[in-house]
């Protein structure tokens, strides 16, 4: 005959340490080769280009992902541990110091000693433009032909004349994403559509906030197009975090060069 299991309260009495938070805050302390070290913490990616610009410094401790596989992009994935009282949060860069940029993508979640996100290593740099249609004066004669604009000399980014210039030079990630084919022939459609195969993630901040469907950006010598902008990864005030686009191969190559 079997004896019937009947729960009943704890006798035990759990301490928790009162020192959980600065244990980690000490550990942290201790340089650990490629481990823990200082990292230059950047809320705005374009905060860095001001004058009065002053570096800030966090520890953290970086670490790699154990998911990494064959699919693409798993290898600029890295997890992270900084203190509770470092202010990280989703979509903040961070830069080693050997230079390594890198943005987080996960949003941090206190834990009773820590503060915790992942890293996604930057492995590009992408200026966003538009394609600007020709300029006519009021008796319709030509001023300026229409096209696509790159010129950093005409137009200033952070200013009312940037024009066409939509985001300038910022690190991202960007890869190909390998869960599809880049043409298909069925499509409901006559003839081929090219498929969306490749996704890139970046910082949200003033001037990646105007960041739309159908504009463009250089990379690795070709031209893409973005055909989808998910803010799926900012707050619910969207004051901050991550965009992930989804961009395609443009036809006609390299613009503005």
């Amino acid at each position: 005959m079997s004896i019937p299991y009947v729960p009943q309260g704890t006798k035990k009495r759990f301490i928790v340490p009162k020192t959980l938070a600065a244990d980690f805050d000490a550990f942290l302390d201790r340089d650990i080769p490629d481990t823990n070290m200082d990292f230059e913490l950047i809320h705005n990616w374009y905060d860095t280009l001001k004058p009065d610009y002053e570096p800030t410094y966090i520890r953290g401790e970086i670490y790699s992902d154990s998911t990494k596989s064959r699919y693409e992009n798993t290898d600029n994935v890295m997890n992270i541990r900084c203190s509770r009282t470092s202010g990280i949060h989703k979509g903040d860069m961070l830069i080693e110091p050997d230079g390594t940029i890198y943005i987080l993508d996960w949003a941090v979640h206190l834990q009773s000693n820590n503060a915790p996100s992942r890293c996604l290593r930057c492995n590009t740099r992408i200026t966003i433009y538009e394609y600007k249609d020709a300029e006519v004066d009021q008796e319709g004669y030509l001023i300026d032909e229409e096209g696509f604009v790159l010129s950093h000399e005409k137009y200033d980014v952070g200013y009312d004349n940037k024009k066409n210039i939509i985001v300038d030079n910022i690190p991202v990630n960007a890869y190909r994403y390998d869960g599809r084919p880049e043409y298909v022939s069925v499509s409901g459609a006559p003839g081929t559509v090219a498929n969306v195969l490749s996704l890139l993630t970046v910082q949200y901040n003033e001037q990646t906030k105007n960041i739309k469907i159908g504009q463009y950006f250089d990379w690795d010598g070709n031209t893409y197009e973005i055909v989808d902008v998910n803010s799926v990864g900012l707050d619910i005030d969207n004051t901050y975090g991550t965009l992930k686009l989804q961009f395609k191969r443009a036809a006609g190559g390299l613009h503005g060069y």
